[in-house]
């Protein structure tokens, strides 16, 4: 199923349904919708189900504040993953778009076409950066997590791209969940080294984007260095 198809099946069922019992009205191939479109922004579901999600304010210091929020303030579904976790920032994302068109139509009168738009755009903004396989052995490198904004529509994030450049911390090592940062290593070289586990991985200095990275890396796999 095409990104506009996905979007477009989603406004009508936000139209539909977005102000009213959702739960209790959404036959099984609607939530079916939801599902697919959380698929198609770059999540991995295993299941839509009826459910609120809980977030807690943290202090500067990151400590919990003992004050709490509601993740799907107007979505009554939430996301789990194939952990059978819930999946808050799918979630979150789901909800965003549920508002995003209930409130574009209701407050902005923004049209049925108006809306498959934002919405695949949307759908198109939230497919993370492909991670990028740094050895032989497949460990692979996922992207920074993106910021979202402290207001309004929070979990829409801008994500990574290949044609981004790679920082002093590049992002995530994959299941190892260790920060990965770049350093200089030779004159022709640099490493990425994950903080965690301490994997080392050379690359040749010259690529500067993430897409110049993943180049560099594919045709011979990457060259590991204790």
């Amino acid at each position: 199923m095409n990104m506009a198809r996905i979007a477009s099946q989603f406004v009508d069922l936000a139209l539909k349904h977005g102000q009213g019992d959702m739960v209790n009205e959404l036959k099984v191939d609607e939530v079916g919708v939801l599902f697919a479109t959380v698929s198609a922004a770059g999540f991995d579901p295993k299941e839509i189900v009826p459910g609120k999600l809980i977030g807690n304010y943290l202090d500067e210091d990151g400590s919990n504040t003992g004050e709490h929020y509601l993740i799907n303030r107007l979505c009554p579904f939430k996301v789990v993953s194939q952990e059978n976790k819930d999946h808050y920032s799918a979630t979150g994302w789901l909800d965003c778009a549920l508002r995003r068109v209930v409130f574009g139509a209701t407050r902005q009168n923004e049209s049925r076409d108006q809306l498959i738009k934002a919405i695949a755009a949307e759908i198109k903004r939230s497919v993370p950066l492909g991670s990028i396989q740094l050895t032989p052995e497949s460990d692979r490198l996922c992207e920074y997590p993106p910021v979202r904004s402290a207001f309004g529509l929070d979990y829409f994030v801008d994500h990574t791209r290949d044609d981004h450049n790679l920082g002093s911390c590049v992002g995530v090592h994959e299941r190892c969940n260790g920060w990965m940062d770049r350093h200089a290593a030779t004159k022709t070289h640099d490493a990425i080294v994950c903080r965690k586990c301490h994997l080392r991985v050379l690359f040749p200095k010259q690529a500067k984007t993430y897409g110049e990275l993943r180049q560099a890396l594919a045709p011979q796999g990457a060259k590991i260095s204790a």
